[in-house]
């Protein structure tokens, strides 16, 4: 009985810490994640390309003051006064 509650007690301490790592459930599809695009208009605003996440759906950029701007193949396009931190420099 003991045995199984501590391996129980790993298997969620290990669901947790892979919780916390967003870049791998947003490279698996399971979060939706972003990346910056060229402005189709230079409107002096960042635009970020957003793709939908299994469980999550497409991220929404209101937080960041951005503008959602139109959703076309599969992205959500979405129009930010300044570049938002959390999607700079992934590659």
């Amino acid at each position: 009985m003991l045995v199984k509650i501590v391996l129980a007690s790993l298997v969620v301490a290990g669901a947790l810490v892979f919780a916390q790592r967003e870049d791998v459930a947003q490279q698996w599809g399971v979060a939706g994640s972003c990346e910056g695009v060229r402005a189709p208009v230079d409107d002096g605003n960042a635009w970020y390309a957003c793709t939908e996440g299994l469980l999550t759906g497409y991220p929404s950029l209101i937080g960041d003051q951005c503008t959602y701007q139109s959703r076309a193949s599969g992205y959500e396009y979405w129009s930010c006064p300044a570049p938002v931190t959390r999607f700079a420099s992934r590659s």
